[in-house]
């Protein structure tokens, strides 16, 4: 797992504005070796497709996947803000996690501060400590973050409809591919459930997804109930199958946007069929 050092914890700032707190998070990774100074700029440009909030005062700026050749190593500074600053409209964050991802190294970062967010006690500490090692501490700490693997099926589950897939790419499902991922589940009425190594997460939170941990190559298993699951399932299998998002960015990226603005998301296919491998299955029944 990749370290947090200490050199890479601002404490105590207080950015005016979340444009002000990407920079700032952006210049610690520049001085800490880790990006090119322009780089901030594509974080902001993040923004403008991908809410970066995570939950509970909490943020995950990151770039676009057209610049990861700005990363000159895969590196994560905080910035602390006991004041907080406005993300979005009624959101307001306290610890901004710049990413800056060229591998899955950062995922165990990732699947701690999930922990993090679930414990309000923790973030009100995390986010005024004066101290920069309770906060390396805290997002390095490498114990246990998953459930144990149970011996059968929850049976929570039954009734579920569900398919295998394996997660393709080079860093696994970190923030970029999982933000794709609940983008594609929200378009469906079925409830989405994920289940990795035993542990089962809500599918339509970015946070859940993330506290995973799942690398590259990690075989999931896609849950989903309600009047349209199949067609959700099939469009989560297509979605992880054609790299969430990712094969689809780097392509815009290198033609260039037609109509020269950002790339659009893209749209679920409820028609889709399942990928050649992939089984669906039900619980219960």
């Amino acid at each position: 797992m990749i370290a947090l050092e200490m050199g890479n914890v601002r404490l105590a700032a207080s950015p005016e504005t979340k444009e002000e707190a990407i920079r700032m998070v952006a210049g610690v990774l520049a001085d800490g070796g880790h990006i090119d100074p322009g780089y901030a700029e594509s974080m902001l440009g993040r923004e403008k497709v991908a809410n970066t909030y995570l939950g509970e005062g909490i943020a995950i700026p990151h770039g676009m996947l057209k610049d990861r050749d700005m990363i000159r190593q895969t590196g994560i500074a905080v910035v602390q803000a006991p004041s907080g600053v406005e993300w979005n409209p009624g959101e307001r964050v306290r610890l901004v996690v710049g990413i800056a991802a060229a591998s899955d190294e950062h995922l165990q970062i990732l699947a701690n501060l999930t922990q993090v967010l679930a414990d309000p006690d923790e973030v009100e500490r995390l986010s005024t400590t004066s101290d920069p090692e309770v906060l390396v501490d805290r997002l390095t700490r490498t114990g246990d973050t998953q459930a144990p693997a149970g011996g059968g099926i929850d049976e929570r589950l039954e009734g579920y409809a569900s398919a295998d897939v394996v997660v393709e790419g080079a860093s696994g499902l970190h923030a970029r591919p999982a933000t794709f991922f609940v983008d594609v589940a929200k378009g469906f009425q079925a409830e989405v459930r994920v289940r990795h190594d035993g542990k089962v997460v809500n599918g339509k939170s970015l946070a859940s997804l993330l506290s995973l941990g799942a690398d590259a190559g990690s075989r999931l298993t896609l849950l989903a109930s309600g009047p349209d699951e199949q067609e959700a399932l099939r469009a989560l299998q297509d979605a992880v199958a054609s790299g969430l998002g990712e094969e689809e960015e780097a392509e815009e990226a290198s033609q260039g946007c037609r109509n020269g603005g950002p790339p659009a998301p893209l749209p679920a296919c409820p028609g889709s069929r399942p990928r050649r491998g992939s089984r669906s299955v039900r619980y219960g029944t």
